[in-house]
């Protein structure tokens, strides 16, 4: 027997249920790392981020695009 509609739509509702008690803990290492990226010039307001754009759109047109061998 498949897996019915009905059968993702109760794995869905229980994972969100479980979801609430799940506490992922950042060491101070990794936070330290985050706040290093967080600063390079590259990520800073106003900075020219539009090769990131052209980038998702060539990701998306490749895959709607995408045909089975």
């Amino acid at each position: 027997m498949g897996v019915t509609r009905d059968d993702a739509l109760k794995a869905l509702d229980e994972s969100a249920s479980r979801a609430t008690s799940i506490r992922v803990e950042l060491d101070s290492e990794y936070l330290r790392h985050i706040a290093i990226v967080e600063a390079m010039p590259s990520n800073q307001p106003g900075n020219d981020k539009s090769s990131v754009w052209r980038a998702a759109e060539a990701f998306r047109a490749h895959y709607r695009h995408a045909r089975r061998a």
